[in-house]
């Protein structure tokens, strides 16, 4: 029990047992007189005690908030191997070579149409093993040639007495065919070699010589990329109807090294790159 209200019990019962003593004694005192009672004022009654403050209620405790759901990923898309484009389609190689000028015509269209308007009929597929064969002998087919391309004369500029120097402006001569031929794709044209290659081989077989068609031309390749830089500037004379080098070293070049020479040193490297990159085309694939 709480102090407070302990001592106010003993102050209230001390005062009633003050009261009781008090009446009884006066009792005796009123046979002799009758005094005027004096009230003595009653004790004063203990204060209540101040109600304790009510303890404050805890404050609720705040409701957790839920959890935001996790925002769905995206779904990554898994790295697709890129699909290879299909190859186009090739013009297919007749069965025989009798009759095979046509086909031969569409696949030129096919592979380069710019070189359509220089190609001679009839016996396309015969005159080509015939220059293949004879480039790779690092001559030069003045007859039975498949292409017949029209180009102004050989200009040459006088330095002395019958002695010549040719004039740069010769070079400009071949570059439209080729620049054709430079610009056929090199993994087209591996891929018509392959599809015409048993055509070819029996155009070869009728040459009569030995090995076959696919070996000579590689060695042809291997020719035209091996051709020095043309001598620029070198004199020549002419004795006939022809130029010819004044050096006689310069001369004794075999007659492809002699016909690249006149192509002209831009015109030359690009006919030698196409030449060592349709090679690396054939070999490794």
């Amino acid at each position: 029990m709480n102090g407070k209200i302990i001592l106010a019990i003993l102050v209230a019962i001390s005062g009633a047992v003050g009261y009781v003593f008090y009446t009884s004694s006066q009792s005796e005192w009123n046979e002799i007189s009758e005094p005027e009672p004096v009230v003595e004022p009653a004790a004063p009654a203990a204060p209540e005690p101040e109600p304790e403050p009510p303890k404050p209620e805890p404050e609720p405790e705040p409701e957790p908030q839920p959890e935001p759901e996790p925002e769905p990923e995206e779904p990554v898309e898994e790295e697709s191997e890129p699909v290879a484009k299909p190859e186009p389609q090739l013009v297919q190689a007749p069965d025989k070579l009798a009759g095979s000028d046509s086909k031969v015509q569409q696949a030129v269209t096919d592979l380069a149409q710019r070189l359509v308007r220089w190609v001679t009929l009839p016996e396309q597929i015969r005159k080509w093993v015939l220059t293949v064969d004879l480039m790779a002998s690092e001559k030069i087919p003045y007859k039975h040639s498949p292409i017949k391309y029209d180009k102004d004369p050989f200009l040459v500029l006088p330095t002395g007495d019958e002695t010549y120097v040719a004039d740069s402006g010769n070079y400009s001569r071949w570059n439209d065919i080729v620049g054709v031929v430079a610009d056929i794709p090199v993994q087209d044209a591996a891929r018509y070699y392959r599809e015409w290659s048993p055509l070819l081989e029996k155009a070869y077989d009728e040459l009569g010589k030995q090995g076959s068609f696919h070996e000579r031309f590689m060695v042809m390749l291997d020719e035209m990329r091996s051709v020095s830089e043309p001598p620029v500037g070198a004199t020549l004379i002419r004795p006939h109807i022809f130029y010819q080098y004044a050096d006689p070293e310069l001369e004794a070049a075999s007659p492809l090294t002699k016909w690249m020479w006149r192509l002209g040193p831009d015109n030359m490297l690009e006919l030698q790159d196409f030449a060592r990159n349709l090679s690396a085309e054939l070999k490794y694939r």
